[in-house]
């Protein structure tokens, strides 16, 4: 699939954008600071519902406007106009899905059918930052695959939200431990089965990661491996964990096992983690290797290919990395690149392309090649 044109209005700093892509490279060129990575914001919104900056949409609004809205017209593809509009009111930011013309109430139901891979400087936090980074990271990829994980996904943090509330409530009035005996079963259910699907997703996306990793770059490639601290994806174990662990849920108000605490751990194979012994090189391989993997698992499993967004990775890169990751994304997908300055080592590896300049904040030009 590819974007053929992306309309906006009161996003960020355009109060009206339309632009009309190649469906092969496209190139972004423009100054820090002027706009440029906002085209790519809007295109991930369009794509994820939500911003890959982890902004709020109160902020992605235009200053004194009080909505935004965007849209995208796709080719290749069974559904072909997607739009997004976001509108503040007195209480609340109110969003609203389409596809096609056709209101879209469940994000489940939106989520995965515009299929984007953002690459960008902030991902390296998905190999230094907290297991929440990692979490969010693979949840992301396999709710693109199977959107009954999406479902589970949110049931889960409803039915954590309600436990962690309850445990709270014993602790302080001392209402009947037992009333935990209900969340205690729901929990087990949805918990088991999100850990069967990353446990059984995986295995088969760190063959690819591995894979990758090594065509990039000529070191020992780490392994991935799921962490689970219910030490199990059987639901009637997770229930008698939980019942162990009752009392020290109690005391301190919160569930000590369970998706909400796994993590995905990066290693050699003596077992010794990966950012204790990777350089910020190595790191940063890495970090590009799970976002080329998540391109050929998704397209694999689904059986179309990602448009995939690069927002100024590679002047974190050296020359060779830089020719490697191009030549490793080079599989027919439509990209669109973000730089400051044309990058050699990409337009020497790139025949045609159609190229876009951002001179000054929120006014877009095409380029002549």
């Amino acid at each position: 699939m590819y974007v053929e044109e992306l309309h906006v209005k009161n996003f960020r700093n355009y109060a009206r954008l339309h632009l009309t892509f190649s469906p092969g490279i496209n190139f972004i060129i423009g100054d820090n600071g002027v706009g440029k990575s906002n085209i790519l914001e809007a295109l991930s919104i369009l794509s994820n519902i939500k911003s890959f900056r982890n902004m709020h949409d109160a902020e992605i609004i235009k200053w004194d406007e009080d909505s935004y809205f965007c849209s995208a017209v796709v080719g290749d593809n069974d559904d072909t106009i997607f739009e997004v509009g976001c509108g503040l009111t007195a209480d609340a930011v109110k969003k609203r899905l389409k596809i096609d013309g056709k209101e879209i109430n469940s994000a489940a139901k939106y989520y995965g059918r515009l299929l984007t891979v953002i690459f960008s400087p902030p991902d390296i936090n998905i190999i230094n930052g907290t297991p929440d980074f990692r979490r969010r990271f693979f949840d992301s990829v396999i709710s693109k695959i199977d959107g009954s994980y999406l479902e589970a996904l949110g049931d889960f943090k409803r039915i954590l939200s309600s436990r962690n509330k309850l445990l709270k409530d014993i602790k302080n009035t001392g209402r009947d431990a037992n009333q935990l005996d209900v969340w205690d079963a729901l929990f087990s259910e949805k918990a088991g089965f999100i850990i069967g699907r990353r446990l059984s997703f995986i295995a088969k996306f760190r063959r690819l990661f591995q894979y990758h990793y090594s065509n990039i770059a000529a070191d020992e490639a780490p392994a991935i491996r799921y962490q689970c601290s219910s030490e199990s994806d059987d639901s009637g174990r997770i229930f008698q964990k939980l019942t162990e662990l009752r009392k020290r849920d109690i005391l301190f108000g919160s569930t000590s096992i369970g998706p909400q605490r796994d993590d995905y751990i990066l290693e050699n194979q003596k077992k010794i983690r990966f950012t204790n012994y990777a350089s910020q090189g190595q790191r940063r391989t890495a970090a590009v290797t799970l976002k080329v993997s998540e391109c050929e698992i998704v397209e694999v499993e689904k059986n179309k290919k990602s448009i995939i967004l690069m927002d100024d990775i590679f002047s974190e890169l050296d020359e060779k990395r830089r020719s490697k990751i191009i030549d490793v994304l080079q599989r027919g997908n439509q990209m669109i690149f973000t730089m400051v300055h044309f990058d050699p080592v990409a337009l020497h590896r790139f025949g045609g392309y159609k190229g876009f300049t951002v001179e000054t904040p929120g006014t877009v030009s095409e380029l002549s090649v």
